[in-house]
């Protein structure tokens, strides 16, 4: 006895293959993974997943959003980003819903995510640089010590350089 629909029951896992496959060709050759930034901590306040979004690079002169997520461990006192600094770029800017601030608070125990937001834009690219590049960003923050950790340039998943390899 022959059912119904049997035919259209065994094409369907060719139809499905053939449309998975034609999903995955469209690719990107790297993958934006939040686990893929760097991590640094300053006793109470830990970053997560630093890096800067440039997944085809950042142009000599270029402004590009620095992505992080820093979280307050303290249950009692609060603290803020107050400055960032790094050598390949002129200045960073402290942003909050696009206008510039001037600190960033971290109220104690939370976690203030800026991976997928504007909260911190170096301006002024020195020079241009590649996806894969990893430079040195210092931190400071209103009362824990201020913090120095290689960030890359995404899109994330590239290899972090050996701790022999000195940042350029």
């Amino acid at each position: 006895m022959k059912l119904p629909g049997r035919r259209t029951i065994r094409g369907l896992p060719a139809l499905l293959a053939v449309v998975l496959l034609a999903g995955c060709a469209t690719q990107p050759p790297f993958q934006d993974l939040p686990a893929g930034g760097s991590d640094a901590d300053t006793g109470q306040i830990v970053i997560d997943d630093i890096w800067v979004n440039g997944p085809d690079g950042v142009s000599a002169g270029a402004d590009a959003p620095l992505q992080l997520t820093m979280t307050n461990e303290s249950t009692t006192t609060g603290d803020a980003l107050v400055g960032v600094s790094t050598p390949v770029a002129e200045r960073a800017m402290l942003e909050r819903d696009g206008h510039p601030v001037a600190r960033i608070d971290i109220p104690a125990a939370s976690q203030i995510d800026l991976e997928w937001r504007t909260g911190v834009d170096l301006q002024g690219f020195r020079r241009s640089l590649t996806p894969g590049q990893w430079f040195p960003v210092t931190l400071r923050f209103g009362r824990a010590a201020p913090v120095t950790v290689l960030v890359t340039v995404g899109p994330l998943a590239s290899p972090r350089p050996s701790p022999t390899a000195s940042a350029r």
